[in-house]
């Protein structure tokens, strides 16, 4: 009985423990207002931040009651020591899964340098900043954090874990890489915002928080204002120092300044914005396009130390864009050749304008006139004066290359052609000539690729072939190259002609031998081993060699009958003359080609003028059978029909209309060319039905063949036409650039290495034109192109933000579509523009931005050129609360105590002489052997 009211009392003890825990955790934590509890003790306030925990204490009842069933044979203090420990283990735990937290102060300060190692930063500047975090590295009191930053365009954090351990601070380099121009570009920016906002992530917890900025406060991208008024937001003091080194020896082009109107052939000053760091001389150029500035294109200058303002006087000649190339050059010293130049564009508003490349520009007045009194401006050039680059050919709104040879047009020229046709939409003429199509060589160029008619006319059956042949000197002078070389242009020419052409072979000496007997082309392989077998012999005797040829084309049937002579030497010109006239009396031309500086260049001339060929030097063999093909392609491909007859109109043209080609005179020539298929058109033929005039179009423009010509040998009579100012005006305007497309007025700047541009898109009735797709090529230096998207901003205003990583003048072109019917994309506008980001902004100033740094400073409650030290790490009476999570430390306090519970469980520590009785049985069987 005694028993029982034991047990009754110990559970009812543990109840009663329960149910106050319960109460206490119910009236405290459960029922408490706050989701957290907090209390002050010794003016520390400590906080529950998850009290709710706490519950797991409600478990010590638990190991109370259990305690006097325990099996366990220890003695009784230590099972009661056991079951304290538990409960000290659950409420050890309850207490860190609470997380208790307490707040403190400080005056800690952990201090970020922010170091500027800018391309435009000195070397004796970058000194001083190292000497400055060493003085902080040295003097900071001994709880103070040092981080460091380096940055240019971009920030870079330091790692300082050495050099905090030595006592040394880290280095500090300027950014490189691995790439040459990478490191470049990498130094090439001033971005100080971007560094201080990379200094708020470095500030452990518990510190006051300073920043200390070494710069010339000259910023190429970010707002250091605005930021520092973030920063002192977050608690940051900023501490500045400029460098006040003296700025490196540095001359910088900072503006070229035009009027905002400029009017064509009115005289207009240009000034140019130079600044220097110091007094020094310089030469400076003005370009205008790829020339020279006409009115003043060369002055010397004599620079003071700051700004400097150099006038330069210009007239534009023609209307259109036209871009301004500035430099200075032979300055004594310079660090930065960057910002040396300075290119900006200009729109002159004026007449359309047309370039017209003829190649006898003493020839070009008929058509210049007739263009001119069509409200056209005409620039006349020679093919030496081709424009060199998209900015100069963008200008003009039609281009025209008359009887001009392929070899006066470098590849780069045809290829800028096809870019204007096809990218820009220009107009572009092809007449003809005596140097044009075939007869100047362009068989299989660029040109013919874009033209709508093939240069390899198929000859009428009914036609005779070209008789060619070739008189080629062996004189013991032409041993060894001369001659070989002189063997394969021969190979060569018969491999240009074609099956049904004739071809002969004469070498001569003192004597003429005929290697090659008049016969077909085709038998090339048999002409071949002939030629092979010439060899070198004796003296040089011309006329009996151009006799033999006279008399074997005198009796051959050929269209069109030709002479090659080449010589390395001189000969007796006896009967030459007349001779020679004989032949072009019989329609046999003769062209002559002189090897070497020995040569009769007189009497080849001679033999050239009356024989109605041309004379060729030629000063290295190896060019021989590139002199020989091309004379052969003039001849046999494209050889010019010289007789008189009238055009035909075949095709209708817009331009056409109220002109009357009917009343036209007839012509005198062209050059044979065929028709290419559709889409290209015939619009006026010869009564042989070959093409006169064609066009087609190319990419955004077109492209058109005259294979007559416009001066006053084929075209005579048709200079003294009624129609032909008419005619060839409206072909012009019906043709030319931007003639059938609408263009929106663009603006566009480069603001912070970003290109900003915008289109106010309205329609004819002057409303707003939305939801169109717009996008925008940059024709970026080098020639490559990015397409950018438009975004819609407001109704009607398209706009793009794109970030410029090059430099120079970069050609803008958007296209404004339209979804039609059918989902196609039709276009409605287009657009132009032209943008100059010449170099970085960090090359354009050097000295230090002292105002911004004040007020950067200031902003913050800090201050310019702390005095010491001891300033920037000074608390100045502030403190630094934060909490300080205690957790952890009772969750390692309850690992102990779990740990000294199992050692109490497993080791008697009491009663220690205690030995169970030998023999004795377990109780379990005692009690079973009663019960039997």
């Amino acid at each position: 009985m005694n028993k029982r009211l034991r047990v009754i009392a110990w559970v009812s003890t543990c109840v009663a423990l329960a149910g106050l825990l319960f109460w206490a955790y119910r009236r405290f934590v459960l029922l408490h207002p706050e989701p957290t509890l907090t209390w002050v003790r010794g003016g520390i306030t400590y906080e529950l931040l998850n009290p709710k925990m706490l519950g797991a204490i409600l478990l010590a009842p638990w190991f109370v009651g259990v305690l006097s069933q325990s099996l366990a044979d220890l003695p009784w203090p230590q099972r009661v020591l056991s079951v304290l420990l538990r409960i000290s283990f659950v409420a050890l735990l309850a207490l860190g899964l609470s997380r208790l937290a307490r707040t403190a102060t400080t005056e800690k300060v952990c201090t970020v340098y922010l170091v500027d190692v800018s391309d435009s930063v000195t070397d004796e500047a970058l000194d001083d900043a190292r000497a400055a975090v060493q003085r902080a590295w040295a003097e900071k009191p001994k709880d103070a954090v040092v981080k460091l930053v380096t940055f240019a365009k971009r920030p870079r954090v330091v790692e300082v874990a050495e050099g905090e351990e030595n006592g040394k601070p880290p280095p500090i380099t300027r950014h490189e890489s691995a790439d040459k121009a990478q490191s470049e570009s990498l130094g090439a920016g001033s971005n100080l915002q971007a560094a201080l906002q990379l200094a708020y992530g470095l500030y452990p917890q518990g510190y006051l928080k300073r920043a200390v900025l070494l710069t010339d406060g000259v910023q190429t991208e970010g707002d250091i204002l605005a930021e520092s008024n973030r920063a002192k937001e977050l608690g940051i003091k900023l501490f500045t120092i400029p460098y006040r080194r003296p700025a490196p020896p540095e001359v910088a082009v900072r503006e070229l300044k035009m009027p905002e109107r400029v009017k064509v052939g009115e005289t207009f000053a240009i000034h140019a914005d130079i600044y220097a760091t110091r007094a020094t001389k310089a030469r400076a150029r003005l370009y205008q396009g790829e020339a020279l500035n006409g009115l003043e294109g060369i002055k010397e200058l004599d620079l003071k130390a700051g700004p400097n303002d150099v006038i330069f006087k210009s007239v534009v000649r023609l209307p259109g864009q036209v871009t301004y190339a500035f430099e200075v050059d032979e300055i004594p010293a310079d660090k930065f050749k960057e910002n040396n130049k300075y290119a900006t564009t200009i729109d002159v508003p004026g007449r359309p304008a047309v370039l017209y490349i003829e190649g006898t520009p003493q020839h070009a007045g008929p058509l210049s006139s007739a263009l001119t009194a069509q409200q056209l401006d005409v620039d006349v050039r020679p093919p030496a004066g081709f424009p060199a680059s998209v900015k100069e050919i963008e200008r003009f709104d039609f281009v025209i290359l008359s009887d001009t040879p392929k070899d006066a047009v470098s590849l780069q020229a045809q290829e800028l052609i096809e870019t204007y046709v096809r990218d820009l939409g220009g107009g572009f003429l092809f007449a003809g000539g005596e140097a044009g199509y075939g007869l100047g060589g362009w068989y299989h160029s660029t040109i013919e690729r874009i033209l709508p008619v093939r240069m390899d006319n198929e000859r009428k059956k009914e036609m005779p072939s070209v008789a060619m042949v070739l008189v080629i000197d062996r004189s013991g002078s032409m041993t060894g190259l001369p001659l070989e070389m002189a063997k394969a242009a021969a190979k060569a020419t018969s491999g240009v002609l074609s099956s049904d052409d004739l071809i002969e072979v004469i070498a001569f000496d003192s004597a003429p031998t005929r290697y090659v007997k008049m016969q077909p082309a085709r038998n090339r392989s048999r002409i071949a081993g002939d030629i092979a077998r010439i060899q070198p012999g004796g003296g040089t005797e011309i006329f009996p060699a151009l006799d033999a040829a006279y008399q074997d084309l005198t009796v051959t049937q050929a269209r069109k009958k030709h002479v090659v002579l080449l010589t390395d030497g001189k000969a007796s010109s006896s009967g030459i003359r007349d001779l020679v006239s004989a032949m072009i009396a019989e329609s046999i031309t003769v062209t002559t080609v002189g090897l070497g500086g020995d040569v009769d260049e007189q009497l080849l001339k001679m033999i050239a003028d009356v024989g109605g060929g041309r004379y060729h030097a030629v000063g290295d063999a190896n060019n021989l059978p590139r002199i020989f093909t091309k004379e052969t392609e003039m001849i046999a491909r494209a050889a010019a029909v010289e007789e008189w007859f009238p055009v035909t109109q075949v095709g209708d043209a817009a331009f056409l209309r109220g002109v009357d080609v009917r009343t036209a005179p007839n012509l005198h020539g062209y050059v044979s060319t065929k028709m290419k298929p559709p889409p290209a058109v015939e619009l006026l033929q010869s009564d042989t039905q070959e093409p006169i005039l064609a066009r087609w179009r190319v990419g955004l423009g077109w492209t058109l063949a005259w294979t007559s010509d416009v001066k006053s040998r084929w075209a005579v009579e048709w200079l003294r036409w009624p129609g032909f100012e008419r005619f060839w005006g409206q072909l012009v305007h019906e043709h030319m650039r931007q003639k059938h497309r609408r263009e929106l007025d663009m603006k566009a700047e480069v603001v912070g290495g970003r290109l900003r541009a915008s289109v106010d898109a309205f329609g004819a009735d002057e409303r707003f034109e939305n939801n169109l797709t717009s996008k925008l090529s940059i024709i970026v230096p080098g020639g490559e192109t990015k397409v950018v998207d438009f975004r819609q901003t407001a109704p009607g205003r398209y706009e793009i933000d794109e970030p410029l990583d090059k430099y120079g003048s970069f050609l803008l072109r958007a296209e404004h579509m339209r979804e039609a019917e059918g989902g196609a994309m039709k276009q409605v506008a287009v657009s132009f523009g032209h943008v100059s980001n010449p170099y970085p902004k960090e090359y354009a100033s050097f000295e230090a931005d002292l105002p911004t740094l004040e007020k950067a400073a200031l902003a913050t409650g800090a201050a310019v050129d702390p005095a010491s030290v001891q300033a920037i790490f000074d608390p100045g009476g502030e403190k630094v609360t934060y909490h300080e999570e205690l957790w952890t430390r009772f969750v390692y306090a309850a690992i102990v105590v779990f740990l000294l519970d199992l050692f109490v469980r497993r080791v008697r520590l009491f009663d220690r002489k205690f030995l169970p009785k030998r023999g004795a049985r377990p109780s379990g069987q005692a009690a079973s052997a009663r019960g039997a």
